[in-house]
């Protein structure tokens, strides 16, 4: 009898180890193939972000995450990459450079480059981008979570925004800027010329062919070809 009761006991043990066996080896796998919660960089709503252990993170009272209700993330593609370390850098330091503002396929793509914080890896800590569109301007903000302190290394980072369904009519007014999380903000120094946002440095033709204009620090400085002078 008691050689019964060994042999079912053996037998439950077994089917135990094997259930035990197969989870953990569901979960490894989940985690090998990059099966996570979310996606790094998402913006979960609510003040949450996705980390890049594909944790979602919820901050209260982080300084840097960006809370107002003005700054949205619709219909926004936002990406970024680690360029380099910030030798005695300082996260405030004013260093934000527009690489690149161009309309693309019905949409409006900006690249810029700023500071941020990284880790020891050359990895960048978790970004949104948001943006706010007014009238006559377009303000872009990032909102970093650093709540894992293993960032802790200034670091510059190119950060790109694509925002679709760009199709608007701009007056020659239209600016673009960034704001950093300490409420500095920084002009992109574009000009808007019939319509086309132009980067800083650019050189362009009027529409008729008449007039040869180059963008210079925010306005269009153009003069007229001789082929149109009278």
């Amino acid at each position: 009898m008691k050689s019964k009761w060994y042999a079912n006991w053996l037998i439950i043990i077994t089917f135990c180890l094997l259930f035990s066996s197969i989870g953990i080896f569901i979960v490894s796998l989940q985690d090998s193939i990059g099966m996570k919660k979310c996606v790094n960089g998402s913006d979960l709503g609510e003040n949450c972000i996705c980390n890049n252990e594909g944790v979602v993170v919820c901050d209260e009272q982080n300084a840097q995450s960006i809370v107002s209700s003005e700054f949205v993330s619709t219909g926004l593609l936002f990406s970024y990459n680690f360029l380099n370390f910030v030798e005695g850098g300082d996260l405030e330091a004013k260093n934000v450079k527009f690489v690149d503002i161009s309309q693309l396929g019905g949409g409006l793509k900006i690249t810029l480059e700023t500071n941020s914080l990284c880790n020891e890896d050359s990895i960048s800590a978790p970004q949104i981008g948001f943006y706010k569109l007014e009238e006559d301007r377009l303000t872009l903000t990032i909102g970093t979570n650093v709540l894992d302190e293993s960032f802790n290394k200034v670091c510059l980072t190119e950060g790109s925004f694509y925002i679709g369904n760009f199709n608007r009519e701009l007056n020659d007014k239209f600016k673009i800027y960034y704001q950093d999380e300490f409420d500095s903000i920084y002009p992109a120094n574009n000009c808007t010329y019939e319509g086309y946002i132009r980067n800083d440095g650019d050189v362009y033709n009027s529409s008729d062919g008449c007039f040869l204009c180059q963008c210079k620090s925010g306005k269009s400085s153009c003069e007229k070809e001789n082929s149109c002078l009278k």
